[in-house]
């Protein structure tokens, strides 16, 4: 949808900071509107002012953000959002990607050789707001969400869980994990099958695989929307470099912020969370900690290319189901961890929950497709 010029909600939530006038070179003076060095002026103390200058709109914007957008987008998101107090029911269904909902095939009819046929089939949610997925106050603190899945948690057959927690500056770290009644080769068929995975990720708009990796990764460019507020629509951008972690060849120790045990309080998770920094290739701690075999896909924005968020950055984590799955048949554990801050003034306050609610549903996607798979091959056999 397109905003109308003169939107209030736009210029208060979605304009980035202009960026400044280049300084130019003449006669070896650097020079800039408004904080250019007089002629003669040497080019040490011309440089000074061009910092100091740089340095205070740096200080006004992060006054700003905090002072003002980030109270007024909270404010906008109690106003406007108004969850409901139970979760509307989400359905994952699957038809062909002509787009003809006449065609639907339920997961209980549909084929192992028809699911694989990628070219045929992708996988949806069935209703236009997945917001209504997540539950008023789910994820944040008092929300009841557990600081990690360790191994004696079993949440098959329940939804998804969500944690939401606040990182320093404009940033935000967001927890999501699902169990599966399939194998975990099959959960990570899906994840590391790059072409596909917009036709089974509801929320990616746009997947286009620029390079495969000979350890098994990827560099992807995807698009991703979501509906943000009623009728405002956040489109995000970026380019991300995949890489892949077997039992033999772990995520390193060193590449993870943190982690926590069954005896860890969320209070003092959440604290503790609120002040670590966000730095680059030290992801955030994966929502599930276990003792059992695994598998991480790590995923994180490139410096450098264009995109909307100035740090995006995750891992994946499949892990097998011991202690749930019944005698004889084997579950999954699939989990997401990632870390936002977008870019310019947007306040993150005003995406995370959505943010959220489409990784919640997407989770419930990728479960859909690897049951439909373990359940066509049972039946095949």
């Amino acid at each position: 949808m397109i905003l109308p010029r003169a939107s209030p909600l736009l210029f208060l939530g979605l304009f980035a900071v202009s960026p400044s006038p280049v300084p130019s070179r003449r006669g070896g003076l650097c020079v800039g509107a408004g904080v250019g060095g007089a002629a003669g002026a040497p080019p040490a103390a011309a440089r000074a002012r061009v910092l100091r200058a740089a340095a205070t709109r740096f200080r006004v914007r992060e006054r700003v953000r905090e002072r003002l957008l980030r109270p007024v987008s909270r404010r906008l998101c109690s106003l406007l959002s108004r969850p409901s107090s139970t979760p509307k029911p989400i359905d994952i269904t699957i038809y062909p990607a002509s787009g003809d909902r006449s065609e639907i095939v339920s997961p209980a009819e549909a084929s192992l050789g028809n699911l694989g046929d990628s070219s045929e089939m992708r996988v949806v949610d069935s209703v236009d707001d997945t917001e209504t997925a997540l539950l008023p106050g789910e994820g944040k603190a008092g929300g009841g969400s557990p600081v990690a899945l360790f191994d004696e948690i079993c949440l098959e057959p329940g939804d998804p869980v969500v944690r939401i927690e606040d990182a320093p500056g404009n940033g935000v770290r967001i927890f999501t994990g699902i169990d599966i009644q399939s194998s975990m080769d099959e959960v990570w068929s899906i994840l590391t099958d790059y072409e596909n995975l917009h036709r089974v990720v509801p929320s990616l708009v746009t997947n286009e695989v620029l390079e495969k990796k000979p350890t098994g990764g990827a560099r992807i460019h995807q698009i991703g929307a979501a509906k943000v507020l009623p009728g405002v629509k956040f489109k995000a951008s970026m380019t991300l470099d995949v890489d892949v972690y077997l039992e033999d060849n772990p995520l390193p120790e060193e590449k993870i912020a943190t982690h926590v045990d069954i005896d860890t309080s969320s209070e003092e998770v959440r604290e503790k969370g609120s002040r670590l920094p966000l730095r680059r290739g030290v992801f955030p701690r994966p929502f599930a900690e276990t003792s059992l075999p695994k598998r991480d896909i790590t995923m994180v924005n490139v410096e450098g290319a264009p995109g909307d968020f100035d740090h995006y950055q995750g891992v994946w984590r499949v892990q097998p189901l011991e202690t749930c799955a019944p005698d004889g048949e084997q579950y999954a554990r699939l989990t997401y961890a990632v870390e936002i801050k977008p870019k310019g003034l947007l306040p993150v306050q005003l995406i995370e929950r959505r943010i959220a609610a489409d990784l919640k549903v997407n989770l419930m996607a990728i479960r859909t497709v690897a049951e439909t798979r373990a359940e066509a091959t049972r039946m095949a056999k």
